[in-house]
């Protein structure tokens, strides 16, 4: 019998394989998807993915054998070793990397028994599932559009306002997929918006549909795993993690809210973006990607003018309820006020002292947690910031500490300010904590609660703060983005959306239009049922473009004007960006370097590299930070790019210097 080799990817960070010779006693076993143990480096063992089985010895080299197959031999089916190989190659991550990420430690692989039973979700039994609703005449024609299109298109966008129905259309495909015997993932891009949804997707199929994401314990995880790889679970509802499971016949990938930057993946590597990963998958599955969004991204909406992808409108309420009623509140005339009145205007105020007498539900958001931003001397103006990062502490009252939102570093509230000892130390600006110890001064009979990073990170707590809204134990909720899309609740009518400043004049080429869509995704709270909601914006800029489209809805207007900025300074969708970022203690050391760099790929693209240049936080957790940015253009061939990229930083990697240079490459940076 001839000798059996196998090139394995092993979760470090080196692009390629490593070639191992397969044991006579695994010839047969270990196949293309296999997850073996080897042997790596001087004395440990890893596991490692199998990519290719060959007869084909490396010329001149020793090899070491495979040491087994994973216990259970669980193995990844051929379509998602292709679509990690294509993570891999795209977003110029190491396909250790890809893997890390993708495939469940052999710990928490099937096979293995769970440390102690598990509380299984209570499922609808199956006399009690109900069948999809019946769509109403609009959303029927936006249906058969979408089924027609996918004849002749693997992407369709479907634009549909906020409260249209889209989510009564996405049971409709899913019912179908799921008669014809395929698979689906239903993505979302906060694990917040799967505990709503999930109950309602359950009532229609049942121990058919599962829940995939981060917060799940391992077993769950684990148990979610096992059931798509042998297909007893056919839909799944997740987020951008949800894509590495392993499927066998995905008939349908849907992107609910696509549009949102939280389906980037920005830290550890790979930094995939899932929206896009997930028209890839659907296509080495041979089936269709549907992307859906009140507000769609820029670059999704091209695509779809462009003809490239196809598209569907949807653009009346379900049940003719009418859009929310929009308000600018100039907070400049509010005048200056003191007390816990000081961050809300008069139109605002009496906005939610009107729906708390009719009973009725608010939210208020505030796209910053914590209490303060930052604090100030107020006589010699110094300013306590993080000594790791090039940043201001954040000051979050109820734990009695300042913060770095970076690094997670905490101190303790100073008494006196260090520089020049004073006792005059005032808080800057508001966060999601302030708002609600003012809320709760200025409305003392409401219940109030706060929906952010920091009140949700014990497991369950984003199920009980929505559940307790929408069972009506909750008046007023506060919060950041995490409540500004997806959510229906019956009751809300009323939203404030405290600071629009912040947001709009953010140092980025994508704010107008991120803008533009946060503040019409969490306007699309309100009123959606039989009363009409009221939506109260507060700003310093009343006549800001953005605001006047947003006052109107107007999607199609902010969309036409931003696209052609686009064009004519050259952004995306009309190029594409590589970022990569250059890290190093030694800030001498990281200018050299990242000139070298810069000079270098120069040299070979000319102005179509930017920088170098330090980001907004030019220091975290004590690393310099350098960034060097191309532009990709249709002048040039991406994939050519990203080769030239990789040789260029992985032989300035190679030259000697003091102390770690770290570089990595961003495709697509949000």
């Amino acid at each position: 019998m001839s000798r059996q080799f196998a090139d394995i990817i092993i979760p470090v960070a080196v692009f390629g394989s490593f070639t191992y010779e397969i044991p006579e006693g695994l010839c047969g076993e270990v196949r293309r998807g296999s997850l073996v143990n080897v042997p790596f480096g001087q004395s440990r063992n890893t596991s490692g993915l199998v990519i290719n089985v060959h007869d084909t010895p490396p010329a001149e080299m020793t090899l070491r054998e495979i040491t087994s197959l994973l216990p259970g031999g669980v193995a990844v089916n051929d379509r998602l070793t292709d679509f990690l190989l294509w993570i891999s190659d795209y977003y110029m991550a190491y396909p250790g990397e890809v893997m890390k990420a993708a495939i469940p430690s052999p710990e928490d692989l099937p096979g293995r028994p769970p440390k102690r039973k598990q509380k299984e979700a209570a499922l609808v039994p199956e006399d009690e599932i109900i069948k999809p609703s019946e769509l109403n005449r609009v959303q029927q024609v936006a249906y058969d559009s979408v089924r027609q299109m996918f004849a002749d298109h693997e992407t369709v966008l479907l634009h549909g306002v906020t409260s249209s129905g889209k989510t009564e259309i996405y049971i409709h495909l899913i019912r179908e997929q799921l008669d014809q015997g395929k698979q689906v993932l239903y993505m979302l891009p906060e694990i917040a918006l799967t505990t709503q949804i999930i109950e309602r997707l359950r009532k229609h199929f049942g121990s058919t549909i599962g829940v995939f994401h981060s917060r799940l314990t391992p077993a769950a995880r684990r148990k979610v795993w096992q059931k798509v790889s042998d297909g007893s679970l056919r839909a799944v509802l997740g987020v951008r993690s949800s894509l590495f499971l392993p499927f066998s016949d995905l008939g349908l990938i849907i992107v609910d809210e696509e549009h949102d930057s939280s389906y980037k993946q920005n830290d550890p590597a790979p930094r995939y973006h899932a929206r896009d990963a997930a028209m890839m998958l659907a296509r080495i599955h041979g089936g269709r990607a549907l992307l859906g969004s009140a507000t769609p991204s820029l670059e999704s909406y091209h695509n779809a003018l462009s003809g490239r992808y196809g598209f569907v409108e949807l653009m009346t309420r379900f049940g003719d309820v009418m859009m929310p009623e929009m308000v600018i509140a100039d907070t400049r005339r509010a005048g200056k006020k003191r007390g816990p009145a000081s961050h809300f205007t008069p139109r605002l105020l009496e906005a939610v002292e009107d729906a708390l007498k009719r009973e009725e539900q608010i939210i208020l958001f505030q796209n910053r947690r914590g209490f303060s931003p930052f604090l100030m001397c107020s006589d010699c103006g110094h300013v306590p910031a993080c000594t790791n990062c090039s940043v201001s502490y954040t000051y979050h009252k109820g734990i009695g500490r300042l913060v770095c939102h970076y690094c997670g570093k905490s101190v303790r509230l100073p008494s006196e300010c260090p520089e020049c000892g004073s006792v005059n130390i005032s808080t800057m600006g508001f966060g999601t904590e302030k708002i609600e110890e003012e809320i709760k001064l200025l409305f003392p009979s409401a219940r109030v609660a706060r929906m952010d990073q920091d009140t949700v990170r014990n497991r369950g707590a984003v199920s009980d703060i929505l559940g307790s809204f929408a069972a009506g134990d909750t008046d007023i909720l506060i919060g950041t983005q995490m409540i500004s899309k997806g959510l229906d609740f019956e009751r809300l009518t009323v939203v404030g959306i405290l600071d629009a400043d912040n947001m709009m004049h953010f140092p980025d080429f994508r704010a107008h239009e991120r803008s533009f869509q946060l503040m019409e995704q969490v306007s699309g709270r309100a009123g959606r049922r039989t009363r009409r909601g009221k939506v109260i914006i507060q700003t310093a800029d009343p006549a800001n473009i953005i605001l006047r489209q947003v006052l109107k809805h107007d999607y199609r207007s902010m969309s036409s004007e931003q696209l052609g900025e686009r064009a004519l300074f050259g952004y995306p969708p009309f190029t594409r960006i590589i970022r990569i970022a250059l890290k190093h203690r030694d800030l001498n050391e990281l200018n050299a370097s990242a000139q070298r760099l810069a000079e270098t790929l120069r040299r070979h693209l000319g102005n179509h590299v930017l920088g170098p240049e330090f980001p907004l936080v030019m220091q975290v957790q004590k690393w310099y930070i350098k960034t060097v940015m191309i532009k990709i253009d249709s002048s040039l061939s991406p994939s050519k790019v990203k080769e030239l990229v990789r040789r260029a930083m992985e032989t300035e990697l190679k030259l000697p210097r003091k102390g770690l240079l770290r570089i990595n490459a961003d495709v697509d940076p949000q």
